[in-house]
Parts: C-alpha cells; structure tokens; sequence
C-alpha cells in the first residue's frame, strides 16, 4: 500500500512537471491564442509571399542574362589548351582513332573513321588559329547554361503557384502599376496581410553555374545576376470558401485539438499540484528510502552529485518535450502503430527521469542537512580535489606550467585533426601539417622523452626499494626530472649510509650483549665460588675473613655495574631530570681532582690541573656535572700509561668553558675515538681492568642533556677529551 502511494505521487509530480514543461515550450504557441496566429501558418504566408517575389514578381528574362554572355581571353586559352598544346591535342585525337582503324575490315567504315579524325583535327586547328571560333563555341555552351536555368525558374514558378493555391493575393507594382492577381481578396477571408515594398524585403538574386561536358576548361565557371528588383506592395488572404478544402482546414482543425490537449494537460497539472499538496502531500520519509542505486549514488560527491542531478533533469525536459511532441503527432497521423509506441516509451521514459531528478533532489538535501558546515562540505566535493590537484602541479612552476602547456598542444592538435576531416580543405590540411611539424611534433618528443627519463627514474626507484643500491643515476639537463634524479641520487647516498649505519648498529649491538655479559658474568662467578668455598666448615678464620672481603668487593663491582646500565639506559631514553643551578665550573674541578690526587700518586701519575683564576659559571645540575668530571678523571687513571702527566684544563673559549683532559694511554688503541663513547667500549679490550666501559657514555649522555658537546682525539698514545658548555651570560 505505501508503494502504490509512492507511485500514486510520482505519477501526479510527473503530471506537474509536464505541464510546466509545456507552458514553457511548446504550449506557448498554442495558449491564447487562434490558427491564423500560429507559427505554422504565419510561416506558410510569409513563404508564399517570399516566393511569389522571386517567381513571379521579379522573374528573370534572357535579357537579364545577357552580362553572362562575354569571354574573356583567359577563357580562350583556358579552352583551347585544356587538353594541352596543339601538337599533343592531334596526336591524342590520332591515338584514339588508330585502333578502331587498324580493326576495321569495311572499307566504308574505315572511310567514316578518318572523316570523323580529320573532322576533330580540323576543329582543334581552328580553335588554336582563330579566337572568334572559339568565343562563339563559349557563347553557346552559355547560352544552353542560361535556357537551363531559365527552364528551371519557370518550372519552380509553376509549383509555387500550385503549392499556395489556396491563397488569393493582389500586388501591385509601384513604378508601372502592373497588377498580379489570384482570386478575389475582397471575399471574406478568414486571413488577411498585407505586404509592402516586397521586393526589396527578399533575396531574389540567381547564380548560373556553367559547365561543359567536352571542355571543362571554362575560366568563369559561374554567373550571379545582379539588379534591381521591383518594389511591390500588397495583400494576401486565404478566402473563406478555400480555406475548409485546403489542408489549411485540417491543420486548422488538428491545431485547436492540441491546443485543448495542452489546456487538459495544465488542468492535470494543476489538480495534481493540488493534490499534492493536500490530501497525497509527500513526507520526506516516503522519498527517504534507501536502496542500492541510492547508495551507489551517495558515494559520489556531492558537487558531482548536484551536476548528475541537473544532467538527469535536462534529459527529463528533453524527454517530456518529445513526449509532448508524440501527443501533438497522434493528432496529425493517427491509426499508426509507431506513433503509439513512441508516445509510450518518451513517457515511460520521461517518467523514469523525472522520477530519478525527485530522488537525487531528497538525496542531496539530506546529505546537506546532515553537514551544515560549508567549511566541512567543502574537502569531500570533487571541486576541492581538483582545486588541490592543481595546487599540487603548479607547486612547482616548471612542472605545471610545462603540464598545461603540453595538455593545451595535444588538445589543439585534436581539435586541428578535427577541423582538418570535417572541411577536408586542402589550405586547412597545409597549415594543420605545418603546425604539425612546427608545434605537435617537438612537444611530442619532448614529451617522450621526459616519459623515458620518468620511467628510468622509477626503476632506479623500484631498485632501491628493493635494496638494489645501482650505480647513480644520469642527471641530465635542468629540469623537475633532473632536480628529482638529483635528489634521489642524494637519497641513494642516505640510504648507503643507513644501511652502513644498521650494519654498524648491528655489530655493536652483538658486542654489547658479548660485553655485558662478560662484565656481568665475571663477578658474579667470583661470587658464587667464594660461597662454595665459605660452605666448607673446615676453612680456617683467616680464609673465611679473606673470602668475606672478595665477595664484598666482588658484590660492589657488580652493584656498580648493574647501576651505571640503568643510569645510561635512563639517559638514553631520556627518563632522567636534571635540576640546573649556577654552579663555578672552576671549584668543581679544583674539588674533584683533589678528590683523586692520592689515587694518581699510587697509579704513579702526574696529575697536573690548571685551572682559570677566575670563577666559571654555568647553569648544570651539580650533581651530574660532577659526575662527568669524576667520569673522566678517573678514566684518564685507569688508562694512563704509568710514569706519564695527565693533563686537566679549564677554560673560556668564546663564551663557553672548554674542559680539556689528556694523557698517554696505558693500551694501544685500536679503536676509532668515535666508537670509544659507545657503551661497554673500553681501550683495554681484553678487559683485564675494572672499568665498566659506561664511562664516557654516561658523561657524554650527561653533557647531551645539557646542550653541550664532548669530543674525543686520539693521535698515536696521546687520548685527549674535551667537554664544553655555555656558561652564563
């Protein structure tokens, strides 16, 4: 029942449009108004009039033709040479005679055969020695061109007085008073107008075309007569008594017809509205629904959805348009099958469109009262992709204006190859050819070859993707492609290096477990076996007392390990808080190394500070600051070479207080100074001291935190770390 309902107002909405439709098209030619008004008939008259003026008012004679009657010296020598000179025009005639000739058994015939060749000889002889000859020869071919048309005139005269015959008319001729006539227009009429100055009103001008069957070598091979016409005024009327035995009548007849067919329509219309509006008023609901077409169609933007929409309603007004022309058809042929069948399937089908125009309007208007936000509405519109689209290409110039120019010279060369097949002119194909070659064919292998430099580039691409690190590749020219090869040249490089990078990464990773667990590993086996030992109960005091300080200190060193990873993990991670303070650089130092003076004294080391008189600040976390300090004297003890001066500076160096720390190394290093810093690197690589080797990664991770830089040289023996940092301003 809902659905019957639904149809029921798809129906009358398809009812309402029509009427619309045809009050703006073609039902303003009937409303309001009578036959004699229509179109159809004004147009009738207006064309009697026109061609009673060029057959009958202002019919030409063979005088009018006589300017035709000239020839010109081109023509005589266009004529005469048109099969070429006179020697090849004879041996031509000769060659064509020859065989029929050399074929021929009677001697008759023979006979007739030469009379016939000399005959044409002779005439080609006269045509070239005398040039009255052939003057009168053009003449006549004119003069049968002019008696043609003169026929032709006559002949169109004749069936354009049968074909308005149900006409009357009275002109008259201004200047003689020469009166033409076809019934009596004083009969009562049931059309009158009247004409003035038709002659001057119409075209009746007439171009001879000549032409010569024997000899197209005729120079002017046209004539247009060109004269004054004659001012004629009048009236023309189709009397009453004419007027129901002529077609008139029943074109009067089938006019009223479709003219109260259309008032029916309108009426229709304007019950439906009502309708409509009233007791089968439409809800949103009922157009609401959803179903697969309406889904497939909402995907759409809605910009593309609102040009469908109106593309789907120009067909809809296209359609009830021939559907109304079906209607107006029925009226004038009648009992046809065809006829029917079309009125049928144009309103079938314009009440599918209309129907589909009623739905996509729902649609949209929903989709619309769902998202107000014109600023939201705006990014999901087709438009707006195409709008970034463009700003995408011309964010770089180059790119897009080469991009237009190279869409707007395919496009033209289209549209030339088009005009080209459509005027099939042989000017038109030149000039298209030049452009051609000129303009379509550069752009043309320009263009291949970008696309050839292109797909290069994405196969070196492809190549990286796949861990193919080729050789680099060609940068040619200066172009967008070139900048981009460039580019992914430098980006080849990068990813060269990263790779070098993971490798190394890798590397260390594996050493830092092998270092861990040897660092790890080592007092904690000294552990367990000084307990094994102390589970025996016949130990002596002594041995107990001496197993008790190993394992203490055994326990220490791997507290001490244990702490110092989880302090370089946190900084690394950077889950550490430091507490910045103004601190005197030069007191901390001078703390530190007094700190550890008798530790150098026992390795057999010359610590030598020196230290700025005047006190260094820097905003640093104390503490940490510290730290970095005792990190790096107490490595330069460990690694120092015994009997050697260890050197400590500090100092202002453009603003910044450069703590400086060398001395001569106790191994060889045979690391690079870089990798030195890394976790778990120590310079006694068989790990015979008690360095943990997080050092100078803490201290560097400690001086990261506070904006500052450690740098690491090592020339020969020589070890030298320098920590700086922004002091106070």
């Amino acid at each position: 029942m809902k659905n019957n309902k639904i149809y029921l107002q798809l129906f009358l909405m398809f009812v309402v449009a029509t009427a619309v439709i045809l009050i703006f098209t073609s039902g303003s030619s009937y409303f309001g108004k009578t036959f004699n008004e229509s179109q159809d008939f004004k147009r009738d008259s207006e064309r009697l009039v026109s061609e009673l003026s060029q057959n009958l008012f202002n019919v030409p004679t063979e005088q009018d033709f006589e300017g035709a009657l000239t020839v010109s010296e081109e023509e005589i020598y266009s004529y005469r040479t048109h099969y070429g000179s006179l020697a090849e025009q004879i041996q031509n005639i000769k060659e064509q005679y020859k065989g029929d000739i050399e074929v021929a058994q009677d001697s008759d015939v023979i006979e007739v055969l030469e009379q016939e060749r000399d005959s044409k000889i002779e005439d080609i002889r006269k045509n070239f020695e005398d040039d009255d000859y052939v003057k009168s020869k053009i003449i006549a071919i004119k003069k049968k061109a002019i008696q043609e048309e003169l026929k032709n005139i006559n002949s169109e005269r004749k069936n354009t007085l049968s074909q308005y015959s149900h006409f009357a008319y009275e002109f008259t001729d201004e200047k003689t008073g020469e009166v033409y006539r076809n019934g009596d227009v004083d009969e009562q009429a049931v059309f009158e107008n009247t004409f003035n100055n038709v002659g001057k009103d119409f075209n009746s001008n007439y171009t001879i075309h000549f032409s010569d069957h024997d000899n197209l070598g005729i120079i002017r091979d046209s004539y247009t007569l060109d004269r004054d016409l004659k001012s004629i005024s009048g009236v023309v009327t189709v009397p009453k008594s004419w007027f129901d035995n002529s077609y008139l009548g029943t074109d009067k007849k089938a006019f009223n017809i479709i003219k109260y067919i259309y008032y029916g329509i309108v009426l229709a219309g304007i019950i439906s509205f009502v309708l409509l509006m009233t007791y089968l008023e439409p809800t949103r609901e009922h157009f609401n629904r959803k179903f697969p077409l309406r889904d497939q169609f909402e995907r759409l933007p809605i910009d593309i959805r609102i040009v469908a929409m109106v593309i789907v309603a120009y067909f809809a007004i296209i359609t009830n348009e021939m559907f109304i022309r079906s209607i107006q058809s029925q009226v004038y042929i009648t009992g046809r099958y065809s006829q029917i069948i079309d009125l049928f399937i144009t309103g079938i089908i314009s009440f599918v469109f209309i129907a589909a125009v009623i739905f996509m309007i729902v649609s949209i208007v929903e989709s619309l009262k769902n998202e107000r936000d014109l600023e939201k509405i705006w990014p999901q519109t087709f438009s707006s992709q195409v709008v970034d689209a463009a700003k995408s290409m011309f964010e770089n110039r180059s790119v897009g204006m080469q991009s237009l120019i190279l869409l707007t010279v395919v496009f033209l060369g289209g549209f030339g190859l088009a005009v080209v097949m459509a005027t099939a002119s042989g000017g038109v194909f030149f000039f298209y050819m030049f452009l051609f070659v000129v303009f379509f064919l550069p752009t043309l292998y320009i263009f291949m070859r970008r696309m050839g430099y292109l797909n290069r580039i994405m196969k070196h691409t492809e190549d990286m993707a796949n861990g193919r690190l080729t050789k680099d590749l060609k940068v040619k020219g200066k172009s967008p492609l070139a900048s981009h090869a460039r580019n992914l040249n430098g980006l080849r490089e990068g990813v060269r290096t990263s790779m070098n990078e993971q490798a190394k990464s890798e590397q260390m990773k594996t050493e830092l477990i092998t270092n861990v667990s040897h660092d790890l590993r080592t007092p904690l086996t000294s552990i367990i076996t000084y307990t094994d030992l102390l589970k025996n109960p016949s130990i002596s005091e002594e041995e107990r007392s001496k197993y008790i300080g190993i394992l203490d200190a055994k326990s220490n060193r791997l507290k001490t390990l244990i702490e110092d990873l989880f302090e370089v993990s946190k900084m690394a991670s950077g889950n550490i808080e430091i507490s910045k303070q103004r601190i005197d650089l030069a007191q901390l130092l001078q703390q530190a190394a007094g700190e550890h003076g008798e530790d150098f004294a026992t390795a057999n080391l010359d610590l030598r500070v020196n230290i700025s008189e005047q006190p260094i600040y820097a905003y640093v976390d104390g503490q940490k600051w510290w730290r970095v300090i005792d990190n790096l004297i107490v490595n330069a003890r460990k690694y120092s070479l015994e009997g050697t001066r260890v050197y400590v500076n500090l100092k202002l160096v453009d603003g910044n207080a450069e703590l400086t720390v060398k001395n001569v190394a106790k191994y060889e290093l045979y690391e690079e100074a870089s990798q030195l810093i890394e976790r778990f690197k120590r310079a006694d690589t068989s790990r015979h001291t008690e360095g943990s080797g997080l050092g100078l990664a803490i201290a560097q991770s400690i001086v990261d935190l506070h904006g500052g830089q450690l740098e690491i040289a090592v020339d020969g023996d020589l070890f030298k770390v320098t920590v700086s940092v922004q002091t106070e301003k």
